[in-house]
């Protein structure tokens, strides 16, 4: 290569440094310079290619399949926002729930159906803020839950969910009060499910 051809090949911003007195020397002296930083880049990059693989695998996702944690990383927002969620999808449910539950019992309770309509609003706002409270609770540890297992392993959103639930559900029933709340639970669960399969199959 001719030194023409080889000062074509100089950036711009390195001009400067072939600005001196001896220009040829100092030219060439860039020009191996320039090489030699050419093949350190090349092998830095090599070094990100699988053995036997075309495939690029950047840094971070190497980082990640060594350790105790193989997961995402974590990230406290992400943490938040899921927690917020569940507990304020859970929260609404949970009154709903709650309040049709209420409207049962009342309807059934020999005693309520002689109370007076301000009885019978109390006992249905008791139940209805009871359930909203029992339910954001355990709604919020859900996807909780559900992102603990995430940025531990990352198995896919199935075996979070089943992770996430076989806690969620055995905290229930440790306490006998709480085992009534349980096929609600369920129900929580499986719109959660029917969510993420609608948000997947878009």
């Amino acid at each position: 290569m001719t030194s023409w051809d080889r000062s074509r090949f100089i950036p711009w911003s390195r001009l400067q440094d072939v600005s001196a007195p001896e220009y040829e020397n100092a030219k060439e002296h860039l020009y191996r310079k320039l090489n030699k930083e050419a093949a350190k880049e090349k092998e830095a990059l090599s070094g990100n290619i699988q053995q036997g693989s075309t495939e690029f695998v950047p840094p971070e996702v190497q980082k990640k399949k060594s350790g105790l944690l193989r997961g995402v990383d974590y990230n406290t927002p992400d943490l938040i926002r899921s927690m917020a969620f569940g507990g304020s999808i859970g929260s609404i449910t949970g009154a709903v729930f709650g309040f049709m539950d209420g409207m049962r019992t009342a309807g059934e309770s020999p005693i309520l159906k002689k109370a007076s309509n301000m009885a019978k609003g109390k006992f249905l706002m008791q139940g209805t803020t009871r359930a909203a409270g029992v339910f954001g609770v355990f709604f919020a540890g859900f996807h909780s839950l559900k992102y603990g297992i995430k940025v531990a392993a990352d198995p896919g959103i199935v075996w979070e969910t089943i992770g996430a639930s076989v806690v969620g559900i055995g905290a229930l029933s440790i306490k006998p009060a709480m085992r009534a709340n349980i096929p609600y639970a369920g129900m929580l669960i499986g719109m959660d499910i029917f969510s993420n399969y609608m948000r997947e199959t878009q």
